[in-house]
């Protein structure tokens, strides 16, 4: 969570770069060199399988909330 420049809190999310630099340890979109969509691509999958457990259990208890609440 960041604070914005009022002062309130809110939902940012953090860019890749910065994911992938602070969970993992890489180094990818380096200022200066071309920008390569296979190291994103890289990125984003070691991230989601490094929080796989987490993720999905958030995703079916969403799921679950939302099918509970639409029954009506």
């Amino acid at each position: 969570m960041k604070v914005d420049p009022t002062g309130e809190k809110e939902w940012i999310p953090k860019k890749l770069k910065v994911l992938a630099k602070d969970k993992l340890g890489l180094v990818i979109q380096e200022e200066g060199v071309p920008h390569c969509p296979l190291e994103d691509a890289v990125a984003a999958l070691e991230l989601y399988k490094k929080h796989r457990m987490k993720w999905e259990k958030a995703m079916s208890y969403k799921m679950e909330r939302t099918k509970e609440i639409t029954k009506c």
